[in-house]
């Protein structure tokens, strides 16, 4: 009798453990559900976010021709409408950005449509330059841009750090507005540190220069080593997806 005794509470023993790691399984799954469902919240928002930017954008440029594609490598639309909006206020003589794409068709749009300035985009990918080119002859901005092919080479500063070939950009001066968007982070994240030390001295008084991918470590890295020159201000941070900021040359703060 005892031992039937034993044997039942053995089995009801049994049955407890397997109810409890089911429920402590449930528990777990269910957390995890939650995490998933706050994950889509968040995408969705900035979803959202990235759709609504877009339709400024066409809005604000009246583009007759679509974008390229502007998710993965490409800047945002949200960081587009940015320089767009500084673009057509400040209407900038000379334009330069560190990668070409969908900002070169957005920047040179805006110097059309200000009957006013040049873009300079420098573009290490020489395969990618031409892509560029074709969508700025599609959207008929040809003649309000120049996709320039340089290629990586090590920079002329105490990194070691690879910078586009300055043959690239010799010729430029007087520069109102540099947009850095590239090169890519990987495999080294402060792949853009060499913007100010290559072109600062290019910069004209209160020139403005704005850097996508802020929210990462390495651009924050870059950030501060920036603003250690007192000729250069953050003038604002931008809440974007993948962050930005705004930062402006005091040429004669020094």
């Amino acid at each position: 009798m005892a031992y039937v005794e034993i044997t039942i509470l053995s089995f009801i023993l049994c049955l407890l453990i397997l109810a409890y790691r089911k429920i402590r399984m449930i528990h777990i799954s269910t957390y995890e559900l939650m995490d998933k469902i706050g994950d889509v919240e968040i995408e969705s928002k900035h979803l959202y976010g990235q759709i609504q930017a877009y339709i400024d954008l066409k809005a604000l440029l009246a583009l007759t021709q679509p974008l390229p594609r502007l998710r993965g490598w490409a800047a945002s639309p949200d960081f587009l409408v940015e320089i767009a909006k500084h673009a057509l206020k400040e209407k900038p003589n000379c334009i330069v950005e560190c990668s070409s794409g969908a900002s070169t068709i957005v920047l040179a749009r805006c110097a059309q449509l200000s009957n006013t300035g040049h873009v300079f985009s420098l573009e290490h990918d020489a395969r990618f330059a031409e892509i560029t080119r074709k969508n700025l002859k599609d959207c008929g901005l040809s003649d309000w841009a120049t996709v320039v092919v340089a290629p990586l080479e090590p920079a002329g500063v105490d990194v070691a750090l690879d910078w586009y070939s300055s043959a690239g950009y010799a010729a430029l001066k007087d520069i109102d507005l540099l947009v850095i968007d590239g090169p890519p982070s990987k495999p080294n994240e402060l792949a853009r540190y060499p913007a100010i030390p290559e072109m600062i001295e290019r910069l004209t008084e209160d020139a403005a220069i704005f850097l996508d991918d802020a929210n990462r470590s390495g651009e924050q890295k870059i950030i501060s080593s920036w603003l250690e020159d007192e000729r250069l201000i953050l003038n604002r941070t931008i809440d974007l997806e993948k962050g930005g900021a705004e930062i402006r040359f005091r040429k004669n703060s020094a």
